[in-house]
């Protein structure tokens, strides 16, 4: 089955539009927030993205930098003030790793190197969510410092989580050793992921549901087949599918450009895969795998093409000379089995200070059969400056029901603010982007910082910017759109 291209290009037309609607926040409360950015890390790809979570239909949570060193987590009320704050305080070499949380706890993972003694830890710490009180922390994973770093994985409703080592030869992955553990960080059991068969690799990706199953995956035969090994809690079973997503295929030889993982709760995981032509390394498909565990089966959605016809629309809308920079960034599936693949264009100019950009997003929908039913083309253009990185640009995105929600930093038509759009996930039909309604300023320094946007419900969300250029601080607004 063939993407209707027709729709693609009326969609790309309907995205496009330079009509901006009126700003369509109802309300907009904001109070003064402090918050130091980070000083070190991967600007690329931030290790904790998302730093708010939605307590209640007013309260939110919060993990917040205030120095060096130095963390805050808060609980904000209706009013936007401090319900509590306890301060959270790092030694030289611990860095923060994961934060989440559930319905009674708040999770801090932090990442603690001790070079004297020759090694690295996991550690964690609860913190009650009524109360802000610590009740626990405890030493989840060490290794040596000179292996790679530790990493960690939560569920989605951060009941669990899994802390892993790798183990490696000559850099290459031969196993994995890994401890589960539930919300109160009590260890629900010791595992050892072994590769050893598997080919030669380098890595693998983790990721828990919230019954505490582990799906691994793993790119084996020169990162041309994918594997993704399925291991319980309850005995050493582990449920192993294999599915060839590179190599040759209509005598054209493909290799895997870029992989993301989405894990479901019924027992699935969703694997989107980008692949490129080996003598011109040009994009050549999309693919999307569900490797149905409780099914016990694959189901494989048709192959997207990156056709001549295809690439050609796309560059004349954007202005690019050819298809570059294109990275998988999300899989969305509705409570009715909708899924949505997002990807984008995120690119630095080269070298140590140059400009961060995000710029267009392609989308593509399928049933609940994994059948193509619609595909398009968000286009945006945001820059950063390269200590800001990808904090404030890039998109924020929000799924109910079937409505998308895509809340974006952009200028447009000489107008800075955050902008939002609605697109319907089964007709893929949408609406121009428009207005929140907030002062944003538009300069080199800090306006929006992405990772506290967070909905407390579907009409309302939070947000921290700075409003205009004279401003000496951010500001916290809770924002209520209208019906």
């Amino acid at each position: 089955m063939r993407y209707p291209f027709l729709l693609l290009f009326f969609l790309f037309l309907v995205n496009s539009l330079p009509v901006i609607s009126p700003a369509q926040a109802q309300k907009i409360k904001s109070s003064p927030f402090s918050y130091t950015p980070e000083a070190a890390g991967d600007q690329y790809n931030q290790r904790i993205p998302k730093k708010a979570y939605t307590v209640s239909p007013t309260d939110f949570v919060i993990l917040s930098r205030t120095a060096d060193n130095s963390y805050a987590v808060i609980r904000y009320g209706a009013d936007l003030k401090p319900t509590w704050t306890t301060p959270v305080s790092l030694l030289g070499q611990e860095t923060v790793e994961a934060f989440s949380y559930n319905n009674q706890t708040v999770l801090l993972i932090t990442h603690r190197v001790q070079a004297d003694q020759g090694s690295q830890a996991l550690y964690g710490r609860l913190f009650d969510v009524n109360t802000g009180k610590e009740i626990k922390q405890t030493k989840l994973l060490e290794a040596p410092s000179k292996s790679r770093r530790l990493a960690v994985a939560t569920s989605a409703d951060a009941s669990k989580l899994v802390v892993y080592h790798a183990v490696t030869r000559n850099e290459e992955l031969r196993s994995m050793q890994a401890a589960v553990y539930d919300a109160s960080l009590t260890k629900i059991k010791d595992r050892t992921y072994d590769f050893a068969g598997a080919g030669t690799q380098v890595s693998a990706q983790v990721q828990i549901d919230n019954h505490g199953n582990q799906f691994v995956s793993i790119l084996t035969n020169n990162s041309m087949r994918l594997s993704v090994r399925r291991y319980n809690n309850r005995d050493n079973e582990i449920k192993v599918m294999e599915v060839q997503v590179g190599g040759v295929f209509d005598g054209e030889k493909v290799y895997v450009m870029d992989t993301y993982f989405k894990l479901h709760q019924d027992s699935s995981l969703y694997a989107a895969v980008l692949v490129a032509e080996e003598k011109k390394g040009e994009y050549h498909s999309l693919k999307m795998v569900r490797f149905d565990y409780a099914a016990g089966n694959m189901r494989f959605a048709d192959e997207f093409r990156f056709t001549p016809e295809f690439t050609e629309k796309l560059n004349k809308a954007t202005g690019a000379k050819r298809l570059e920079d294109i990275y998988l960034s999300d899989i969305l599936i509705s409570t009715e089995g909708q899924t949505l693949i997002m990807a984008e264009k995120k690119y630095t100019e080269g070298g140590e200070n140059s400009d961060y950009h995000a710029k267009e997003l392609l989308l593509f929908a399928y049933d609940e059969y994994l059948h193509p039913t619609w595909n398009s083309v968000i286009l945006k253009n945001q820059t950063a400056p390269a200590a800001e990185g990808f904090a404030g640009i890039s998109y924020n995105a929000h799924l109910t029901g079937n409505r998308l929600q895509i809340l974006t930093l952009e200028t447009l038509k000489g107008k800075t603010d955050l902008y939002t759009r609605s697109i319907h996930l089964v007709t893929g039909a949408a609406e121009p982007p428009k207005a929140v309604g907030l002062n944003v300023a538009n300069d080199q320094q800090v306006a929006f910082v992405k990772d506290f946007t967070t909905w407390l419900n579907e009409r309302t969300i939070t947000a921290v910017n700075r409003p205009n250029k004279s401003s000496k601080g951010l500001r916290l607004s809770r924002i209520t759109f209208k019906d």
